[in-house]
């Protein structure tokens, strides 16, 4: 079965002044087997959030399901966070002059699920607190974030279901120079052997109108962040100058100013 991971990029960076709220996020599954006739997954929805901010993860937060066909609502379920850890560079590059502290609480939402098959397959969705303030690639003002995995349907290959998710492999830790050359891989690992393409996409904006996790996400199709355009858009939200490899996820080119 070929899968396609889009990689949902906003910034080159995460050390704006004062910044609060989640600075990022992924949610992925894996296929644990068959009960009943439905088929079972572990899911994780993971999220980050810049040390000492004063603010707390959602706990718990709301993770919707949808059935791809008509886009119809599976549940609402509250699940609370199951693991925490912090993560920082203690050695950065000496190279670097006054390197900035780059450390991260991260919160894990992990719970088990039992679905049904379906012809089209299905949608999990959350959406968090706002992003981070002050991001130059989108438009100023409050802008909430929203994280996805699909399930795929049976209708094209009948064991499609018995599906997991590909996962990302890179280092959540990394320092960007602004406006100088750099290379990230943004590579994930898919344990069905499928086979993967890389591209920048949208990014999600939350569905209630601002941020928070206080009511559960809308059906699909879900609105978009408004890109600060022309310099920045879903298929450059790193700028003109910064490429993806669609066949191995390395990023590189010249990095956009500060950010």
């Amino acid at each position: 079965m070929k899968k396609c991971i889009l990689i949902l990029i906003l910034t080159s960076a995460a050390f704006t002044s004062g910044a609060t709220h989640i600075t990022g996020g992924e949610m992925y599954y894996t296929f644990i087997g068959m009960a009943n006739g439905q088929y079972q997954y572990s899911v994780t929805l993971k999220l980050y959030q810049k040390c000492n901010s004063g603010r707390q993860f959602p706990n718990p937060t709301i993770i919707s399901i949808f059935n791809k066909t008509g886009n119809t609502r599976v549940a609402d379920l509250n699940i609370p966070i199951t693991e925490t850890e912090n993560i920082s560079i203690s050695n950065p590059d000496p190279c670097i002059t006054n390197p900035p502290t780059v450390c991260y609480d991260v919160a894990y939402y992990t719970f088990q699920v039992n679905l049904l098959p379906s012809a089209a397959g299905y949608v999990l969705a959350s959406h968090v607190n706002f992003r981070i303030n002050g991001i130059s690639n989108l438009l100023s003002g409050q802008i909430g974030a929203l994280y996805t995995a699909e399930i795929p349907g049976n209708a094209v290959f009948p064991n499609a279901m018995q599906n997991h998710s590909a996962n990302f492999v890179g280092s959540d830790l990394v320092i960007v120079c602004a406006n100088n050359n750099f290379s990230y891989s943004f590579a994930a690992i898919d344990s069905d052997g499928d086979q993967l393409r890389y591209s920048f996409c949208t990014a999600y904006a939350s569905t209630n109108g601002n941020g928070g996790s206080a009511t559960p996400t809308a059906p699909p199709p879900f609105p978009a962040v408004p890109y600060n355009a022309p310099v920045f858009g879903e298929v450059s939200p790193l700028g003109d100058n910064v490429r993806i490899d669609p066949n191995s996820g390395l990023i590189t080119g010249v990095a956009p100013p500060e950010g």
